[in-house]
């Protein structure tokens, strides 16, 4: 399985991206970085670059720690809400100042907030190969609000492009596709229903995530005392289950073998083909012809 980590600070890039980044994204940050060192898992950091910025020593620890290092971008900015030449400057920068930092080539991208719409395939994969990137893994399985997409969709684009997509893990309720691998759906879930879920996923190719603030559990306390009352909705979406977190991943740790995008597919060591993507397939495709893509369950 495939363990990635958004490394953003909740104060700035979901309170308000005025707020500056804080020292909270470094603790916990390397708290995930102790509890992957004691079950001896590997991760991909998909990292901001204002966080890197902020804090160069922890993409250091991160990268001597034999963990991937990869660009979340530079601001926490939605890709939709950019121009083409801005989602440009933005993945350069970032990809830039985490190559510098950790001294290693950067090859993995995932789109803050995953903002991707089928309408901006074109220049964002020409961003990500304009700069290097072998693969990305933004696209969700569901529509909601900020993110998401739900309709039948071509990654013709992502072939021309040669980049791969990796897709988060699912599972599918009659038509509809709903994540449940991670963020705030592996919060509020009990840890054995997750489980059961992840019975049908190929375990070689499932994709877990989540973000260094969701073991945060005084960061709530810590948002009233400085920043006044918190909207209800990121109360109730963003701070729910952050308690049962840490114990979670615990289990999820000793239940599964983790490791990053770059040791199970693009180092020289690995032998596996991204084949739970529909980029490496030179004809134009759609998702729901390619039923055989290694992370999802399903239920009727």
């Amino acid at each position: 399985m495939i363990f990635s980590i958004d490394v953003e600070d909740w104060c700035q890039s979901v309170l308000d991206a005025n707020n500056p980044v804080t020292d909270r994204v470094y603790n916990n940050t390397l708290r995930l970085l102790d509890l992957l060192d004691e079950y001896q898992h590997k991760a991909t950091f998909f990292t901001l670059g204002n966080v890197a910025k902020k804090h160069p020593d922890l993409i250091k620890k991160i990268a001597a720690a034999g963990h991937e290092v990869a660009s979340h971008g530079y601001n926490h900015q939605s890709i939709f809400n950019l121009t083409p030449s801005q989602v440009k400057e933005d993945v350069g920068n970032s990809v830039k100042l985490l190559e510098d930092i950790s001294g290693k080539k950067v090859i993995g991208f995932r789109a803050p907030d995953f903002s991707i719409r089928e309408y901006l395939f074109e220049w964002y994969c020409e961003a990500l190969a304009e700069n290097g990137l072998k693969y990305d893994s933004s696209l969700f399985p569901m529509k909601v609000i900020k993110y998401g997409i739900e309709k039948e969709y071509s990654l013709k684009i992502f072939n021309k492009y040669h980049i791969n997509e990796h897709y988060l893990s699912y599972m599918r309720v009659g038509k509809y596709k709903l994540p449940f691998f991670g963020g705030g759906y592996f919060r509020i879930t009990p840890y054995t229903i997750t489980k059961m879920l992840t019975k049908n996923l190929d375990h070689k190719r499932a994709v877990f995530y989540m973000h260094p603030y969701e073991i945060d559990t005084n960061e709530l306390a810590a948002m009233k005392e400085e920043h006044g009352d918190i909207p209800l909705k990121w109360r109730l979406s963003q701070f729910i289950g952050r308690n049962s977190v840490e114990k979670k991943l615990h289990r999820v740790m000793n239940d599964f073998d983790f490791t990053s995008f770059e040791d199970q597919y693009y180092s020289e060591g690995s032998v596996s083909i991204p084949t739970n993507t529909l980029s490496n397939i030179d004809n134009e495709q759609h998702i729901s012809e390619n039923e055989n893509i290694a992370a999802k369950t399903s239920f009727s």
